[in-house]
């Protein structure tokens, strides 16, 4: 029940262009980084705020997802030997995604975040986060923007509802 409660909250927070606080924990520092937190000068978790994408972001973060297949779990093989081959082939094009997402720049992440990410989150944190950045997209938006440009008809994408030519 909280879970789903999260969940609206989060949604409104974005339709409201808040940003989201994301937390991710240090698991594996870097030794300096662990003496560090040792004494106190550092936290154990690294804080970032995943706020409404920009245009430019949305266009960036669109790039790095069609370079996934989504099709590598329709392929000949076991779930596991799927799970394997999009690790291997997608896992660093992920941690740019949520990157990305953080950094939310013209600049783009930085190879430090790419990196943090790519060795801190797990899998729940991904998936989670990637929730997220799927309400920060705002797609639904984008496409009525789209739509009401272009006067495309959602019943039928060849017929157009107002043509402009």
């Amino acid at each position: 029940m909280d879970h789903s409660k999260n969940i609206l909250s989060s949604t409104a927070d974005a339709i409201l262009e808040k940003s989201i606080r994301v937390d991710i924990d240090v698991l594996h520092p870097r030794w300096w980084e662990r003496i560090a937190m040792r004494w106190g000068w550092l936290p154990a978790k690294r804080t970032f705020s995943i706020r409404p994408a920009t245009l430019g972001n949305m266009i960036r973060i669109s790039r790095l997802l069609l370079e996934i297949d989504a099709d590598v779990y329709k392929k000949n093989g076991s779930a596991l030997e799927s799970n394997y081959v999009a690790y291997n082939r997608y896992g660093d094009v992920l941690a740019q995604v949520v990157a990305t997402a953080i950094a939310n720049s013209e600049q783009g992440p930085g190879k430090d975040l790419i990196r943090f990410i790519k060795e801190n989150l797990t899998a729940a944190e991904l998936m989670s986060i990637s929730g997220i950045i799927i309400r920060q997209l705002d797609l639904v938006n984008f496409m009525s923007t789209i739509i009401s440009i272009r006067g495309v008809s959602l019943l039928n994408p060849v017929e157009t509802i107002a043509s402009g030519e």
